[in-house]
């Protein structure tokens, strides 16, 4: 395995009952008391929703430093291209928010509940293309692979989590590795920033990411359980509530996210 994808596990601390989901440990008392009756076992429901801004909040953004990675080994990369400056300063606010107030690239995940549905694992592919990485964000589920592409002409380095040492991604080149349960970002070195992505993974696939107008869609949410769901971001203060859905069931919820102080620019 490339270097660059040498990690250390972190402890976390919101994600032990977002990210962990351990069907009985995170599982809510209120599941067994709040409905009575046969269950159908392995139904599901649907459900539909919009993450937004909270109202009066100014949309918040990443400092400088949170755009690239120090390696323990350092070395001094070439040049990067000069467009690389203003990729950066884009990359500093990766959500947007739309004419409606959605935002985009929220993950929104399920827990508290007993009954895991079956996916098979998939492909995330993140790239690096006019020197920033993209997607913003990636939700996905242990067992899942990741790839990191570089359609650049610039030899970057991609690192995820903490590393002994950064390895060139070659121009055009791609690197694939499996997930784990966890939170981290992905970033180049310090030397030539490329952006952010950050890779949130799931013990399950109970779980989306909101699209351009802050919109997001589960089609498999276990039904007749008590389910507590979650909006997410590095840069906001997470947002829930509960819901429990019959089978086939839809039903559409609103989650409004505050910004976390620090990354909240000044007026």
């Amino acid at each position: 395995m490339p270097e660059q994808f040498a990690r250390k596990r972190r402890p976390w601390v919101f994600i032990a009952c977002l990210v962990c989901m351990s069907q009985t440990g995170c599982k809510s008392r209120m599941t067994e008391q709040a409905h009575d009756g046969p269950r159908s076992p392995g139904a599901t429901a649907s459900l539909l929703g919009e993450v937004r801004l909270a109202p009066g909040a100014r949309l918040p953004e990443y400092a400088s430093v949170d755009l690239a990675r120090r390696p323990l080994r350092m070395h001094s990369p070439p040049t990067p291209p000069s467009e690389c400056d203003a990729a950066n300063q884009r990359a500093r606010t990766p959500v947007q928010r739309s004419d409606s107030g959605g935002l985009s690239g929220i993950a929104v995940g399920a827990s508290d509940f007993t009954r895991t549905p079956h996916r098979r694992p998939r492909e995330h592919r993140v790239v690096i293309e006019h020197c920033q990485l993209q997607p913003t964000l990636v939700a996905a589920t242990s067992g899942d692979t990741l790839t990191i592409e570089n359609r650049d002409d610039y030899a970057f380095e991609p690192l995820v989590g903490p590393s002994y040492a950064a390895t060139p991604l070659a121009p055009h080149a791609r690197v694939k590795r499996s997930l784990e349960p966890g939170i981290d970002a992905i970033q180049c070195s310090l030397g030539a920033p490329c952006g952010r992505s950050d890779l949130l993974v799931f013990m399950h696939p109970v779980h989306a990411v909101t699209d351009a107008l802050g919109n997001f869609r589960i089609d498999n949410l276990p039904a007749q359980e008590l389910v507590r769901i979650t909006a997410w971001h590095p840069l906001f203060e997470p947002s829930e509530l509960f819901v429990w859905l019959e089978p086939a069931e839809q039903r559409h919820v609103v989650l409004d996210l505050q910004p976390k102080g620090r990354f909240v620019p000044p007026p």
